[in-house]
């Protein structure tokens, strides 16, 4: 016998299991198991599809991402960290337009002012990745500090 018969065989006798009773009572137990490691589940939960988010384009268009992938890849820090950060900017002393500017080069000029305006006052949560450039850039004497 070949190696599609062999499986075939064994996938409708596992099937075969699941669907019938077990002495007398539906063993749920057994058939989740056996949908776990063979993967033969039929409906999916709506938490295994990753959420896909509209994103637009630059010049038109749209896009479509894993919303997921991008919540992984930028962590949110601790509201306590980015509240210290938001503390220290002394914002009538600093050019926040440069500092968006370096900090999101791939924004507008207005989208990056917009963004880093939104991130100082506490309107969208910080990233790891956006407080270590603000740290440096405070070190480094760009972010005045109060």
């Amino acid at each position: 016998m070949d190696n599609n018969r062999i499986k075939t065989i064994i996938t409708e006798e596992i099937n075969k299991v699941i669907n019938e009773d077990f002495m007398g009572e539906k063993n749920n137990h057994v058939k989740d198991l056996v949908q776990k490691y063979f993967g033969h589940t039929k409906h999916h939960k709506k938490e295994d599809t990753p959420k896909k988010k509209l994103r637009k384009r630059a010049g038109g268009g749209k896009e479509y991402y894993n919303y997921d992938d991008y919540e992984r890849k930028n962590r949110k820090i601790s509201n306590g960290d980015a509240n210290s950060i938001r503390q220290t900017i002394d914002t009538e002393k600093t050019n926040m337009a440069a500092v968006a500017r370096e900090l999101f080069p791939d924004h507008t000029e207005e989208g990056a002012q917009s963004q880093f305006r939104k991130i100082v006052n506490g309107e969208r949560p910080m990233t790891k990745n956006i407080a270590s450039k603000v740290e440096k850039m405070i070190s480094g004497g760009q972010i005045a500090v109060k």
